[in-house]
C-alpha cells in the first residue's frame, strides 16, 4: 500500500514530554511518519525558548510549520464568546484564521489526502477542509466538563459555567463526530460513552489506546526520594481534573492515610502546579515539585501511585507508566477507567479515605500481594499498551482504510 500524504493538526507542538497528551500525541506522529508523508501543523510553546521541540522534529525527520500561539486578547475574547455559545471557550480558543488559511493552502495545492486532528480541539480545521479527517478524541470532552458541574466539591458559581460549557460542548462534540471520516478512542469505555451521548450514529470509530515506552520506564535507576516507601501522584497540574485529585486526596483522604500508615511522604509530581497547590507542601510530608525533567526517579521505591481522580476521560498514561516501572497501582473507578486492568489482579480499587488508607496498609503488609500486583501490572503494559505497536496498528489502519 502506497503511503498517505497526511496533515497532522496539533494544539501545541508535542515537546516536551510533560503532559499525557503530549506523549500520545508525539508518538502517533512519530509512527504516522514511519509509515506515511505526514507534515504536522501547530502552534508554538511559548515555553520553548530553546526551540527543542523542532529540533526534534527534524530529528525525525518530520515536516512542520509552527505558527505563533493565540494571543491573549484572543483568549480574553474567547472566553467572553465562549460563555454566550454556540462554540465553547474550550475550542473557540484554538479557532486562528492563521491557521485556516495554512490548511487551506496545503488542500487547494492536493497536498493532502487525510487530515488527522489531534484533540477535538482541531475538528473544525477537519471539517472545512473538504478531505477525509479524523478526530483523535484524547477524552470525551463533554464529560469532563459534566463531571465537574457535578463535582459538589467546586463553588456553585463555577459549577454552572461548567454546566453551560458543557451543554454547548455536548452539541458540538456529537456533530463534528458525526461529520468526521473517522474517529479515534483511547477505550472502548470512551467509545461507548459518546455513543451514548449521541443517542443515534456517528462516525465509525477506531479503538487507539493510550501506550507506554515500556523499556524506558522498566529500566533501573536512582530514586530521587531516597527511599522508604512513598506516595505519589504524577500528571500535568495544570489539567484541572489532575489539580482536583491532588487537592482532593489531601482535604480527604490524606490525614486517614497518616493516621493508618504513620510517617509517610506524598509525592505531587507534574508541571505547573498552581500557587494554591504548591500552598499544601508541608516538610517531610507533602512534596510539590513542580515541573522535572523525568518522572521516572519518583516512581522508582513508591509505595504505589495513588489516582484518587473523579473528574477525567481518555486513560491515565501515568498508571501505565506505573505498571511499566512494577509500582502498585491503587486508584478510583474514574481514574481506571479505559485501562484493560482487573482490581485484585492488576491494581487495588479504593473510592474513599477508608478505601485508600486500607489498600495502602494491605501494600504495606503484605509482600506476596505487591509481588503479585507488580507482575500482573507489568505484563499488561507489556502485552497490550507498549507504544510500538499502538502507533503501528494506528499506520497500518490507515493505510486500510484511506
Amino acid at each position: 500500500m502506497r503511503p498517505l500524504r497526511i496533515l497532522f493538526l496539533a494544539p501545541r507542538i508535542p515537546w516536551p514530554l510533560d503532559t499525557g497528551g503530549k506523549i500520545r500525541t508525539y508518538h502517533l506522529l512519530r509512527a504516522l511518519a514511519r509509515r506515511h508523508q505526514v507534515e504536522l501543523l501547530s502552534f508554538r510553546d511559548p515555553e520553548d525558548l530553546d526551540n527543542a521541540g523542532e529540533r526534534e522534529l527534524r530529528g525525525l525527520g518530520i515536516p512542520h510549520e509552527l505558527l505563533p500561539p493565540p494571543s491573549r486578547l484572543h483568549l480574553l475574547l474567547s472566553l467572553g464568546l465562549g460563555l454566550a455559545g454556540p462554540l465553547p471557550f474550550t475550542i473557540r480558543k484554538y479557532q486562528l484564521a492563521s491557521l485556516r488559511a495554512r490548511v487551506a493552502e496545503r488542500v487547494q495545492r492536493r497536498e493532502v489526502e487525510l487530515v488527522h486532528c489531534d484533540h477535538l480541539h482541531m475538528a473544525p480545521y477537519g471539517v472545512r477542509a473538504r478531505v477525509p479527517f479524523v478526530i483523535d478524541e484524547h477524552n470525551v470532552e463533554t464529560v469532563i466538563w459534566e463531571r465537574f458541574a457535578s463535582d459538589r466539591s467546586e463553588p456553585i458559581p463555577k459549577r454552572l459555567v461548567f454546566y453551560q460549557q458543557a451543554f454547548w460542548l455536548r452539541r458540538l462534540e456529537v456533530e463534528l463526530c458525526r461529520r468526521a471520516s473517522l474517529v479515534l478512542y483511547c477505550s472502548a469505555v470512551d467509545r461507548d460513552v459518546l455513543e451514548g451521548i449521541a443517542a443515534g450514529p456517528l462516525a465509525e470509530g477506531l479503538v487507539v489506546p493510550n501506550g507506554v515506552d515500556l523499556e524506558g520506564f522498566s529500566a533501573p535507576g536512582p530514586s530521587a526520594t531516597g527511599g522508604g516507601g512513598h506516595l505519589v501522584f504524577t500528571g500535568s497540574m495544570d489539567w484541572a481534573p489532575n489539580e482536583n485529585a491532588a487537592h482532593a486526596f489531601l482535604d480527604e483522604i490524606w490525614p486517614s492515610v497518616r493516621a493508618e500508615l504513620g510517617a509517610l511522604r506524598f509525592y505531587i509530581v507534574g508541571r505547573n502546579p498552581s500557587g494554591r497547590l504548591r500552598s499544601r507542601a508541608r516538610p517531610g510530608e507533602v512534596v510539590v515539585t513542580g515541573t522535572v525533567p523525568d518522572v521516572r526517579p519518583f516512581l522508582r521505591q513508591a509505595l504505589a501511585l495513588v489516582v484518587p481522580m473523579r473528574v477525567g476521560g481518555g486513560t491515565r498514561l501515568k498508571i501505565l507508566e506505573a505498571f511499566a516501572a512494577r509500582v502498585p497501582v491503587v486508584s478510583t473507578r474514574v481514574g481506571i477507567e479505559g485501562i484493560e486492568a482487573r482490581p485484585e489482579e492488576h491494581y487495588l480499587a479504593a473510592e474513599d479515605a477508608a478505601g485508600f488508607a486500607a489498600a495502602l496498609r494491605r501494600l504495606r503488609q503484605e509482600p506476596e500481594l505487591r509481588a503479585r500486583l507488580i507482575a500482573a501490572g507489568h505484563e499488561l503494559a507489556r502485552e497490550r499498551y507498549s507504544w510500538e505497536a499502538v502507533g503501528g496498528t494506528l499506520a497500518e489502519a490507515y493505510a486500510a482504510r484511506f
